[in-house]
């Protein structure tokens, strides 16, 4: 009867081991925001894309000279874990404005890295200008 219990329990005690946790993979990891901070956030159902403003220290005050902005663009994707919502998908672009230059009477740098498929805009001074136009999302509970 010893015999027993012990099979059991160590029969139990494998068949728990196993359990294996299943984590979906929502999208590929590409975009590292380097300790960059949100700003703000855009979402443009016509072309099915949400836009995510991210920031340095510099750029989440006033614009100042050492200012790095960068606008992430995705595609959008359904959230399979909450039904009617959308999330980030795919990674479309990243466009890079650097105000470092206007410190000397320079415009700021601007730069494209085009993703799956996305084309470069033509007017890189409109963007900059576009980028640097965006206001800041407010939080309630924002601790500043």
């Amino acid at each position: 009867m010893r015999y027993i219990y012990f099979a059991l329990a160590a029969v139990a005690l494998i068949s728990c081991s196993h359990a294996q946790q299943h984590l979906p993979a929502i999208r590929p990891y590409e975009f590292n925001d380097s300790g960059y901070q949100v700003i703000t956030t855009m979402i443009n159902e016509k072309a099915n894309s949400v836009a995510m403003l991210y920031g340095n220290k510099a750029a989440m005050n006033l614009p100042s000279s050492g200012a790095v902005y960068k606008l992430v663009t995705y595609r959008e994707q359904d959230n399979q874990f909450w039904f009617g919502s959308y999330i980030n998908g795919e990674l479309l672009s990243v466009e890079t404005v650097d105000m470092t230059p206007v410190a000397n009477g320079q415009p700021p740098a601007y730069q494209f890295k085009p993703y799956h498929g996305a084309t470069a805009p033509s007017d890189a001074a409109t963007r900059t200008a576009f980028i640097q136009s965006l206001q800041p999302a407010w939080y309630p509970c924002d601790p500043q």
